[in-house]
């Protein structure tokens, strides 16, 4: 049976891309992946998938290879799940991805973003790898392409990165581990496991449709 849907995804590599990807894969959807490179574990899993087109590029060339680049990527798909990094000027990457999905008239348009507090207060200085997001977030409202914007929470693979953790725990003596942030102890945080539970929920908002969101 022939894929029913052609999505394109970027970075796609990283844990919460690489976890829509999967699970894409694996209802026959047809996924075109893009990666900086073909070498690496997780590029050769993505590449061994059933419907997994992988396209290689470099998202930082220049504009005038760029452009062409993400029009080729964006060919003949309708949904995208657009994943920005701080690799990179990201915000004209993001807008570049926008203006693609624009251009090849895609209808469901997923962007990872995150909120951008300094907005509301100017005495509040805005966070780095957050306030870039928001902006293409801002961009993407503005083109008026229909488009779904998550905000994820703290990733608890984190903790067990390879080949060194991002958050570091210390060992007690009694054996158990205490983890040291700038948070209150008593505060909630938003956990996730990016790598199973991203994929399964954007598969679903891209079922329900933008104008469910």
């Amino acid at each position: 049976m022939m894929p029913t849907k052609t999505v394109v995804t970027i970075n796609s590599t990283g844990r919460q891309t690489a976890s829509f990807v999967r699970v894409a894969s694996a209802v026959g959807w047809r996924v075109k992946a893009q990666v900086r490179t073909c070498e690496g574990l997780v590029a050769e899993e993505l590449a061994a998938l059933p419907n997994v087109e992988i396209v290689e590029g470099d998202l930082c060339q220049p504009k005038a290879d760029l452009i062409p680049f993400l029009n080729h990527l964006f060919e003949g798909a309708k949904l995208a799940f657009i994943n920005t990094t701080h690799w990179g000027d990201e915000v004209a990457i993001g807008k570049a991805c926008a203006d693609a999905a624009k251009r090849a008239g895609v209808t469901h348009y997923i962007y990872s973003s995150m909120p951008d507090h300094s907005v509301y207060n100017p005495d509040w200085r805005p966070l780095p790898l957050w306030a870039q997001k928001f902006t293409i977030e801002n961009y993407v409202r503005q083109l008026g392409i229909p488009a779904t914007f998550t905000y994820t929470g703290i990733y608890n693979n984190n903790f067990t990165s390879l080949p060194y953790p991002l958050f570091r725990m210390e060992l007690q003596e009694d054996g158990s581990f205490i983890w040291k942030a700038p948070f209150h102890p008593h505060d909630p945080l938003p956990w996730l496991d990016a790598e199973h539970d991203v994929g399964p929920a954007l598969l679903q908002i891209f079922k329900m449709g933008p104008n469910a969101w």
